[in-house]
């Protein structure tokens, strides 16, 4: 069992969450008509409507006043669902297969996150027309699609030690444990097809764009209507993000930008970028304080009851008390058996990998000194701190540091290019009356 927050799984749970609710009780015409052919697949225009629907939901009044053209974001969903189709698709025909276990974990996680037992979560799910089997559906949807892009950008992605060194001699590294960035960000598409005069156009509406968000027009109306990239119904927020996390082809800009500053247009193969710092927060330092910590975890199953699980935690600490061994009874009685044939070890940790009550329970322990029982969504614990430090980041947990960094950063990259590949070699067929032709042959940005 895994004691840790999937925390990529995370970021986009809440915002599927969202869409979920607000596509359950939005009043949308269920058709079954087909709004696109995807490979062996279809779009259902009564999807394409739920999510269109949905998008509006999140709206506020003055986002609302600048979506003048509904074909534009019709045909932007759209492409996000025949996106998420394909690869969908690839996930099947490669055997990924997301394990029930796995989803409730993650479920009880986003309870936890919430301040929320998994009870409460349901009934909240209730209240807005959701069932619980509809929110685990679609957590099993979204870490089927984090799966396959993994594993399909992971065999494009190599990192070598120079690659390491380099990185580590670059300005940002020296800003990576300490400033984090919010960007926004919009992408103007350059229509090969449309002509000679295609770029120019483009470039004037880059700079008409420029010129609003510096009088203060708010990035996020402007991008809804205009970016053609995937994060343009977010209202182009691409997040915080750490320096690493920037991507190249704007990192040198933001990192010497003021907040609210718009950069002037970038552009690559995939068009006119434009980019404005919406926010700069943070400063941390290279040391940080771990302790030495183990524990045991008895959870209850289908022949013991929680209240005799909460019995058995309670007479291993007196057990540990009268002077029987943490480790020995951790390898008998402990269930989390990534750590009980290690004596219940979890080894030197800052705990931001536990979830909130084991972090609690972590950082007000006393050295020494077995806490008394707490219960999390795993089961019933008790732990105890060996030790603690103060610790500089050693040349080992930097070099480690930069492998993660420039991992994040060209799976990005390389994600947005495979995506693009199999988007251009699937065989789509957009039906009559469900979105302009321009946005046929589209595909999904970088960003």
């Amino acid at each position: 069992m895994n004691l840790s927050i999937h925390g990529r799984c995370h970021r986009w749970l809440s915002l599927s969450l969202l869409f979920l609710t607000t596509a359950a009780f939005a009043e949308v015409e269920k058709l079954d008509s087909i709004a696109a052919v995807v490979n062996d697949d279809v779009v259902l225009l009564s999807e394409l409507n739920e999510r269109f629907n949905s998008f509006k939901a999140q709206l506020t009044p003055a986002q609302m006043r600048q979506v003048p053209d509904e074909n534009v974001i019709l045909s932007q969903i759209l492409e996000r669902l025949i996106v998420e189709s394909i690869q969908l698709q690839e996930a099947e025909m490669r055997g990924i297969v997301i394990d029930d276990e796995e989803i409730n974990v993650t479920a009880q996680n986003y309870a936890a996150e919430q301040s929320m037992s998994v009870e409460q979560l349901q009934e909240a799910l209730r209240s807005e027309g959701v069932t619980y089997e509809m929110f685990l559906a679609e957590i099993r949807r979204q870490m089927t699609l984090a799966r396959v892009q993994q594993i399909m950008v992971n065999r494009r992605l190599y990192v070598s030690q120079r690659d390491i060194e380099d990185f580590r001699k670059s300005p940002y590294f020296e800003q990576l444990a300490s400033e984090e960035y919010r960007i926004g960000h919009i992408l103007l598409a350059i229509d090969d097809k449309a002509g000679p005069d295609a770029e120019a156009r483009a470039r004037e509406t880059a700079t008409y764009l420029i010129e609003e968000l510096r009088d203060g027009t708010p990035l996020s109306g402007l991008a809804v209507n205009y970016s053609a990239s995937n994060t343009a119904l977010e209202g182009g927020d691409l997040g915080w993000r750490k320096a690493s996390q920037i991507p190249s082809l704007f990192s040198d800009q933001i990192l010497e930008m003021d907040v609210s500053e718009v950069a002037e247009p970038i552009q690559n193969s995939l068009g006119i970028h434009i980019v404005q710092l919406l926010e700069k927060r943070g400063a941390s330092t290279t040391t940080g304080e771990s302790s030495l910590v183990r524990h045991i975890l008895v959870s209850p199953s289908a022949i013991r009851s929680e209240e005799e699980t909460a019995d058995l935690v309670r007479e291993l600490k007196q057990r540990i008390a009268d002077g029987e061994e943490f480790a020995v009874l951790a390898e008998e009685y402990s269930d989390d058996p990534s750590s009980a044939l290690a004596g219940g070890d979890l080894g030197w940790n800052n705990g931001e990998n536990f979830v909130p009550e084991f972090q609690a329970a972590m950082a007000e322990a006393e050295i020494g000194v077995v806490t008394e029982p707490f219960e999390t969504e795993y089961g019933w614990h008790i732990l105890e701190v060996q030790d603690r430090r103060v610790e500089d980041l050693s040349e080992d947990a930097l070099n480690e540091l930069a492998l993660r960094a420039i991992y994040e950063r060209r799976f990005d990259e390389l994600l947005q290019g495979w995506i693009k590949e199999v988007r251009d070699e699937a065989f789509v067929q957009i039906l009559a009356g469900t979105a302009s032709s321009e946005q046929e042959n589209a595909s999904d940005s970088i960003f």
